[in-house]
Protein backbone atom coordinates (compact mmCIF):
# COMPACT_ATOMS: atom_id res chain seq x y z
CA UNK A 1 0.00 0.00 0.00
CA UNK A 2 1.43 3.40 -1.13
CA UNK A 3 1.75 6.29 1.26
CA UNK A 4 -0.99 8.24 0.02
CA UNK A 5 -3.55 5.04 0.38
CA UNK A 6 -2.54 4.72 3.87
CA UNK A 7 -3.33 8.38 4.70
CA UNK A 8 -6.97 8.26 3.05
CA UNK A 9 -7.57 4.72 5.20
CA UNK A 10 -6.76 6.23 8.50
CA UNK A 11 -8.58 9.26 7.51
CA UNK A 12 -11.61 7.19 6.87
CA UNK A 13 -11.08 5.35 9.91
CA UNK A 14 -10.95 8.33 12.11
CA UNK A 15 -14.23 9.84 10.61
CA UNK A 16 -16.43 6.52 11.30
CA UNK A 17 -14.67 6.48 14.42
CA UNK A 18 -16.02 10.32 15.11
CA UNK A 19 -19.09 9.24 14.00
CA UNK A 20 -19.83 6.88 16.65
CA UNK A 21 -18.27 8.64 19.50
CA UNK A 22 -20.57 11.54 18.61
CA UNK A 23 -23.79 8.86 17.77
CA UNK A 24 -22.69 7.41 21.60
CA UNK A 25 -22.68 10.99 22.72
CA UNK A 26 -25.68 12.20 21.00
CA UNK A 27 -28.01 11.63 23.73
CA UNK A 28 -26.46 13.26 26.45
CA UNK A 29 -24.78 16.20 24.40
CA UNK A 30 -27.58 16.88 21.65
CA UNK A 31 -26.55 18.59 18.37
CA UNK A 32 -27.20 22.18 17.39
CA UNK A 33 -27.52 22.74 14.18
CA UNK A 34 -27.82 26.42 11.89
CA UNK A 35 -30.82 27.45 10.72
CA UNK A 36 -31.58 25.82 7.09
CA UNK A 37 -34.95 26.96 5.75
CA UNK A 38 -35.27 24.59 3.01
CA UNK A 39 -35.67 21.69 4.97
CA UNK A 40 -37.33 23.60 7.79
CA UNK A 41 -40.14 24.56 6.08
CA UNK A 42 -39.87 21.06 4.29
CA UNK A 43 -41.84 19.15 7.28
CA UNK A 44 -44.76 22.04 7.13
CA UNK A 45 -45.26 21.09 3.43
CA UNK A 46 -45.68 17.77 3.79
CA UNK A 47 -47.79 17.85 6.74
CA UNK A 48 -50.39 20.05 4.52
CA UNK A 49 -50.01 17.84 1.78
CA UNK A 50 -51.45 14.70 3.66
CA UNK A 51 -53.91 16.56 5.29
CA UNK A 52 -54.83 17.88 1.57
CA UNK A 53 -54.72 14.53 -0.64
CA UNK A 54 -51.73 15.65 -2.55
CA UNK A 55 -48.30 13.75 -3.02
CA UNK A 56 -44.38 14.89 -2.53
CA UNK A 57 -42.13 14.27 -5.34
CA UNK A 58 -38.40 13.03 -4.91
CA UNK A 59 -36.25 13.16 -7.59
CA UNK A 60 -32.84 11.40 -7.33
CA UNK A 61 -31.63 12.53 -10.49
CA UNK A 62 -30.06 10.82 -13.53
CA UNK A 63 -26.54 9.59 -11.45
CA UNK A 64 -26.06 5.57 -11.69
CA UNK A 65 -25.63 3.63 -8.79
CA UNK A 66 -21.77 3.49 -9.15
CA UNK A 67 -19.48 6.15 -9.31
CA UNK A 68 -18.98 9.28 -7.14
CA UNK A 69 -22.37 10.70 -8.73
CA UNK A 70 -24.44 8.55 -6.64
CA UNK A 71 -23.31 10.72 -3.31
CA UNK A 72 -26.53 13.19 -3.41
CA UNK A 73 -28.74 10.35 -4.39
CA UNK A 74 -28.03 7.97 -1.27
CA UNK A 75 -28.49 11.10 0.30
CA UNK A 76 -31.78 11.62 -0.90
CA UNK A 77 -32.65 8.48 -0.48
CA UNK A 78 -32.22 9.01 3.51
CA UNK A 79 -34.68 12.00 3.14
CA UNK A 80 -36.87 9.53 1.35
CA UNK A 81 -36.90 7.62 4.26
CA UNK A 82 -38.06 9.83 6.47
CA UNK A 83 -40.46 11.27 3.69
CA UNK A 84 -42.13 7.63 3.16
CA UNK A 85 -42.83 7.42 6.86
CA UNK A 86 -44.35 10.39 7.32
CA UNK A 87 -46.70 9.43 4.52
CA UNK A 88 -47.07 6.08 4.83
CA UNK A 89 -50.91 6.52 5.99
CA UNK A 90 -51.80 8.85 3.35
CA UNK A 91 -53.81 7.35 0.11
CA UNK A 92 -51.42 9.45 -1.65
CA UNK A 93 -47.82 8.26 -0.37
CA UNK A 94 -44.24 9.90 -1.83
CA UNK A 95 -43.16 9.12 -5.51
CA UNK A 96 -39.12 8.75 -5.89
CA UNK A 97 -38.08 9.00 -9.66
CA UNK A 98 -34.67 8.39 -11.03
CA UNK A 99 -33.02 7.64 -14.42
CA UNK A 100 -31.00 4.36 -13.55
CA UNK A 101 -32.19 1.04 -12.90
CA UNK A 102 -29.98 -0.12 -10.36
CA UNK A 103 -31.29 3.30 -8.30
CA UNK A 104 -34.62 2.47 -9.05
CA UNK A 105 -34.48 -0.64 -7.49
CA UNK A 106 -32.37 0.57 -4.34
CA UNK A 107 -35.29 3.36 -3.65
CA UNK A 108 -37.84 0.71 -3.82
CA UNK A 109 -36.43 -1.35 -1.17
CA UNK A 110 -35.76 1.96 0.92
CA UNK A 111 -39.39 2.87 0.31
CA UNK A 112 -40.38 -1.09 1.37
CA UNK A 113 -38.17 -0.85 4.93
CA UNK A 114 -39.49 2.52 5.79
CA UNK A 115 -43.23 1.64 5.27
CA UNK A 116 -42.28 -1.57 7.18
CA UNK A 117 -40.94 0.23 9.72
CA UNK A 118 -43.47 2.72 10.10
CA UNK A 119 -45.64 -0.32 10.84
CA UNK A 120 -47.78 -0.03 7.10
CA UNK A 121 -45.86 -2.72 5.37
CA UNK A 122 -49.00 -3.48 3.26
CA UNK A 123 -49.40 -0.25 2.07
CA UNK A 124 -46.17 -0.50 0.36
CA UNK A 125 -46.46 -0.72 -3.65
CA UNK A 126 -43.48 -1.24 -6.19
CA UNK A 127 -45.05 1.57 -8.09
CA UNK A 128 -44.42 4.53 -6.05
CA UNK A 129 -40.52 4.03 -6.82
CA UNK A 130 -39.98 4.73 -10.32
CA UNK A 131 -37.32 4.55 -13.58
CA UNK A 132 -38.67 7.84 -14.92
CA UNK A 133 -36.51 8.21 -17.83
CA UNK A 134 -32.96 6.47 -18.81
CA UNK A 135 -31.16 9.68 -20.05
CA UNK A 136 -30.82 13.02 -18.47
CA UNK A 137 -33.15 15.49 -20.66
CA UNK A 138 -35.65 12.05 -21.15
CA UNK A 139 -35.61 12.25 -17.45
CA UNK A 140 -36.72 15.68 -16.73
CA UNK A 141 -38.98 15.55 -20.14
CA UNK A 142 -41.24 13.41 -18.35
CA UNK A 143 -41.57 15.24 -15.12
CA UNK A 144 -44.28 17.64 -16.25
CA UNK A 145 -46.42 14.76 -16.87
CA UNK A 146 -45.77 13.41 -13.62
CA UNK A 147 -46.42 16.76 -11.76
CA UNK A 148 -49.41 17.03 -13.59
CA UNK A 149 -51.24 13.51 -13.08
CA UNK A 150 -49.88 12.30 -9.65
CA UNK A 151 -51.71 15.85 -7.89
CA UNK A 152 -47.75 16.38 -6.86
CA UNK A 153 -47.82 19.65 -4.12
CA UNK A 154 -44.20 18.98 -2.87
CA UNK A 155 -41.46 18.59 -5.59
CA UNK A 156 -37.75 17.76 -4.36
CA UNK A 157 -34.76 17.33 -6.18
CA UNK A 158 -32.01 15.79 -4.58
CA UNK A 159 -29.25 13.85 -6.45
CA UNK A 160 -27.22 14.28 -9.13
CA UNK A 161 -28.33 16.65 -11.89
CA UNK A 162 -26.52 18.40 -15.05
CA UNK A 163 -28.07 21.85 -16.63
CA UNK A 164 -31.38 19.72 -16.84
CA UNK A 165 -32.28 19.84 -13.36
CA UNK A 166 -32.95 23.68 -13.78
CA UNK A 167 -35.83 22.67 -16.15
CA UNK A 168 -36.73 19.95 -13.41
CA UNK A 169 -37.02 22.87 -10.97
CA UNK A 170 -38.74 25.30 -13.47
CA UNK A 171 -41.52 22.82 -13.99
CA UNK A 172 -42.63 22.86 -10.43
CA UNK A 173 -42.01 26.72 -10.28
CA UNK A 174 -44.48 27.08 -12.88
CA UNK A 175 -46.97 24.82 -10.76
CA UNK A 176 -46.42 26.91 -7.62
CA UNK A 177 -45.73 23.58 -6.10
CA UNK A 178 -42.85 23.64 -2.94
CA UNK A 179 -39.88 23.13 -4.54
CA UNK A 180 -36.19 21.83 -2.74
CA UNK A 181 -33.60 21.41 -5.11
CA UNK A 182 -29.60 20.51 -4.28
CA UNK A 183 -26.94 18.22 -6.36
CA UNK A 184 -23.22 18.60 -5.29
CA UNK A 185 -22.41 20.08 -9.29
CA UNK A 186 -21.21 23.34 -9.01
CA UNK A 187 -22.44 24.84 -11.59
CA UNK A 188 -25.74 23.13 -11.45
CA UNK A 189 -26.01 24.13 -7.79
CA UNK A 190 -26.10 27.95 -9.52
CA UNK A 191 -28.60 27.34 -12.02
CA UNK A 192 -31.05 26.09 -8.90
CA UNK A 193 -29.99 28.63 -6.46
CA UNK A 194 -31.44 31.23 -9.37
CA UNK A 195 -34.52 28.78 -10.26
CA UNK A 196 -35.62 27.35 -7.19
CA UNK A 197 -37.31 28.82 -3.77
CA UNK A 198 -34.95 26.75 -1.59
CA UNK A 199 -32.14 25.73 -2.91
CA UNK A 200 -29.54 23.61 -1.44
CA UNK A 201 -25.79 24.91 -1.63
CA UNK A 202 -23.17 22.73 -1.13
CA UNK A 203 -23.14 20.34 1.44
CA UNK A 204 -26.16 21.17 2.43
CA UNK A 205 -27.67 18.33 0.21
CA UNK A 206 -26.02 16.09 2.32
CA UNK A 207 -27.56 17.36 5.45
CA UNK A 208 -31.33 16.07 4.82
CA UNK A 209 -30.75 13.07 7.29
CA UNK A 210 -29.80 14.81 10.21
CA UNK A 211 -32.57 18.00 9.84
CA UNK A 212 -35.03 15.34 8.99
CA UNK A 213 -34.14 13.57 12.07
CA UNK A 214 -33.84 10.17 9.88
CA UNK A 215 -31.51 8.73 12.71
CA UNK A 216 -28.63 9.23 15.31
CA UNK A 217 -25.52 8.20 12.85
CA UNK A 218 -26.71 11.48 10.43
CA UNK A 219 -26.71 14.10 12.90
CA UNK A 220 -23.18 12.14 13.98
CA UNK A 221 -21.64 12.47 10.44
CA UNK A 222 -22.71 15.82 10.39
CA UNK A 223 -20.63 16.93 13.68
CA UNK A 224 -17.98 14.20 12.37
CA UNK A 225 -17.84 16.62 9.20
CA UNK A 226 -17.15 19.87 11.84
CA UNK A 227 -14.48 18.13 13.80
CA UNK A 228 -12.51 16.74 10.07
CA UNK A 229 -12.92 21.06 9.43
CA UNK A 230 -11.39 22.01 12.57
CA UNK A 231 -8.07 20.02 12.35
CA UNK A 232 -7.75 20.21 8.49
CA UNK A 233 -7.96 24.26 9.45
CA UNK A 234 -5.63 23.64 12.23
CA UNK A 235 -3.34 21.47 10.16
CA UNK A 236 -3.19 24.74 7.53
CA UNK A 237 -2.48 27.43 9.80
CA UNK A 238 0.32 25.24 11.85
CA UNK A 239 1.77 24.47 8.19
CA UNK A 240 1.36 28.09 7.48
CA UNK A 241 3.36 29.60 10.45
CA UNK A 242 5.83 27.06 10.12
CA UNK A 243 6.66 27.34 6.79
CA UNK A 244 7.19 31.21 7.71
CA UNK A 245 9.38 30.59 10.29
CA UNK A 246 11.28 28.67 7.65
CA UNK A 247 10.59 25.31 8.52
CA UNK A 248 10.71 22.80 6.31
CA UNK A 249 8.14 19.84 6.47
Amino acid sequence: MTLEGAVGLGAVAVFILLMLAYAVLGRRWPAVFRSLPPFEHLGQAMERSVEAGERVHLALGTGSLIGPESAPALAGLAVARRIAMVTSMSDRPVIVTAADGAMTLLAQDTLRSAYAQAGAAERYAPTTARLLGPTPFSYVAAMPLLLASEGIAVHLLLGSFGQEGALGVAFGENRQLHVVAGTDDVPSQALLYATSTYPLVGEEVFAGGAYLNVGPMHRASLRAQDAVRWVVLLAILLGTLLRTLGVGL
